[in-house]
């Protein structure tokens, strides 16, 4: 099975393609909001590492720390060039100290994987983009850990369900697939293409409501969680997108590309722009690094970082310039459309060497 072929059997279920992104409304709009979800992710991409210097390799070139992270976990993190600016954030899955699973936008694939090659030479370890072998779902809602652990018998008990931050391999047909809690209502799912439309299938007839990939994006919108796309690559230095917050910057760890900036900013507390949740008019959604102004216009004072559907309105993530937002200008897109900003579910000033 290829792409085509699985674009053409989600159509089949009932599905609609916008950019490629598989959208099942109206079909869902009469499930409850409490309801656990089957979400395709087209749109996302993996890069698979392999090799005995694997987190070696990794562990001087990413934010995050991979050498504390234990096996079988997952962490935010993200690759930036020697300016502190990020060529590609994303979910770094560890399956163990020499296989490595980076979760990210397909869009950014390419350029992601360029970039970490340019410094994989003098390492044994193996780089690919699997995006068009590997396929990712998703199951989000409730208690999306404990119900994935049921539905994809991961545990035989409550007491080891999949929690936050976990990933398990389990078996499909005789072949590996991975299932990782990326937070309390979102649970990824790798497995090679052509045993997708298969498992699709089985969770479909066992629960789950088939929705839009926009639920998907909502949710990491709700979850203040960034990602970043090839049109916003090496536009954001982390602090920006609240990384170091989310647990994706180490500042224990020793060297990485960009750690110097990346550390300077956060020791001197010179970051003058953070992300922020937002809500604005519905209308056509803003594109990722879309920028932001005042009403009087001029120089931009910030940054689209990734918007969704919710409901007639869109919500989005945005980097701003935290003295506009300190001072309450009203912000607005170059359409005019006005940011109403909303609460994140953590503190983005906390101090992470507090």
């Amino acid at each position: 099975m290829d792409q085509q072929q699985w674009q053409e059997f989600l159509s089949s279920q009932g599905a609609q393609w916008n950019d490629g992104a598989a959208d099942f409304s109206p079909a869902e709009n009469g499930s409850s909001s409490a309801e656990l979800r089957l979400i395709d992710l087209s749109p996302m991409g993996a890069i698979a590492i392999n090799g005995p210097d694997s987190q070696k390799f990794l562990q001087g070139q990413l934010t995050c720390d991979l050498v504390k992270l234990p096996d079988e976990h997952l962490t935010l993190g993200s690759h930036c060039n020697p300016k502190g600016r990020m060529i590609s954030a994303f979910h770094a899955l560890k399956i163990s100290q020499t296989e490595f699973v980076l979760l990210l936008p397909r869009d950014l694939v390419t350029t992601a994987l360029t970039a970490l090659k340019k410094y994989a030479v003098f390492f044994k370890t193996q780089l690919e983009d699997v995006s068009d072998s590997q396929h990712w779902l998703a199951l989000c809602g409730r208690d999306a850990g404990a119900a994935a652990s049921q539905l994809l018998t991961l545990s035989h008990d409550s007491g080891s369900d999949l929690i936050p931050g976990q990933l398990r391999s389990f078996d499909h047909n005789g072949h590996r697939a991975l299932a990782a809690c990326l937070g309390e209502r979102n649970v990824v799912i790798q497995l090679p293409l052509e045993q997708t439309a298969d498992l699709w299938q089985k969770l479909a007839g066992s629960g789950p409501v088939p929705s839009s990939y926009c639920r998907w994006q909502y949710q990491l919108i709700e979850a203040g969680v960034p990602q970043v796309y090839q049109s916003s690559s090496e536009i954001f230095i982390p602090q920006m997108v609240n990384l170091q917050v989310l647990d994706g910057v180490s500042f224990k760890k020793g060297c990485y590309t960009g750690q110097e900036v990346v550390a300077r900013m956060q020791y001197l507390g010179a970051a003058k722009r953070r992300m922020y949740r937002a809500r604005i008019d519905g209308g056509e959604l803003p594109q990722p690094a879309a920028e932001i102004f005042t009403p009087a216009g001029g120089s931009s004072v910030g940054n689209i970082v990734q918007a969704s559907r919710a409901g007639d309105d869109v919500e989005l993530l945005a980097v701003l310039t935290k003295s506009k937002v300190a001072d309450g200008e009203s912000l607005q897109l170059a359409d005019g459309r006005v940011l109403e900003l909303l609460e994140l579910p953590y503190d983005a000033d906390a101090d992470p060497l507090a």
